[in-house]
């Protein structure tokens, strides 16, 4: 699904991520990399192929996109240090030629100096760049000169069938000034969104983004 805003192009993608076109720069929101590990250290039971779904993720989209740059909008990584972070330096090295910085999560409580030997570019606050803000929180009242990237909310949209099934899917929400990406990561739960005047919402699922009419 591609749309358009402030005249430059912006595909949103079934992996739960955002590729900015003109740029080549892939805007990816709330990883919680580490989660899953600090999780079944407490004895909560996730399947532990779950880290490697998100890695999987990410591989598909540096592939297919042919990104050049990615920005990482908060909450990277979810806890204190677990050997999930030398899976993603790992990975880092292995993307070595793709340039990448993150704006600093709630979540990001890992010292910036393992950010930094990571080879990412740290921003404490926004990162501002052309007609846009990348941040972690979103806006309440974003200034209407900039367009702001977010995340940190984890939305989803709740859709009805004809009976009463519904489903609750993860979405990318677009206000007139702002857009709030979804989790990237899994098991980091959601919360609903609704459909207001003014304001697009895109499900998604592994196959396609759809519209919400």
């Amino acid at each position: 699904m591609q749309i358009e805003i402030r005249g430059e192009h912006f595909q949103l993608l079934t992996q739960k991520a955002i590729f900015w076109e003109e740029t080549q720069t892939l805007l990816i929101g709330d990883l919680h990399l580490g989660k899953i590990t600090h999780f079944r250290k407490e004895g909560i039971a996730l399947p532990p192929n779950a880290i490697d779904n998100n890695f999987k993720r990410l591989n598909e989209l540096v592939k297919n996109t042919g990104a050049t740059r990615i920005i990482f909008l908060g909450d990277l990584f979810h806890s204190q240090y677990n050997a999930e972070w030398e899976l993603f330096r790992d990975w880092r090295q292995q993307h070595h030629y793709i340039e990448m910085l993150i704006v600093i999560g709630n979540h990001d409580i890992l010292p910036v100096s393992l950010f930094l030997e990571a080879a990412l570019e740290v921003h404490l606050n926004d990162y501002e760049e052309g007609n846009f803000i990348f941040t972690h929180h979103p806006k309440v009242n974003p200034a209407p000169e900039k367009f702001v990237f977010a995340g940190h909310v984890h939305p989803v949209f709740t859709t009805y069938g004809k009976g009463r099934q519904s489903v609750r899917l993860p979405c990318f929400v677009v206000d007139k000034n702002q857009a709030i990406l979804p989790s990237f990561g899994v098991f980091t739960g959601g919360f609903q969104m609704e459909l207001l005047s003014n304001r697009k919402i895109y499900i998604t699922t592994e196959t396609a983004v759809f519209s919400v009419c």
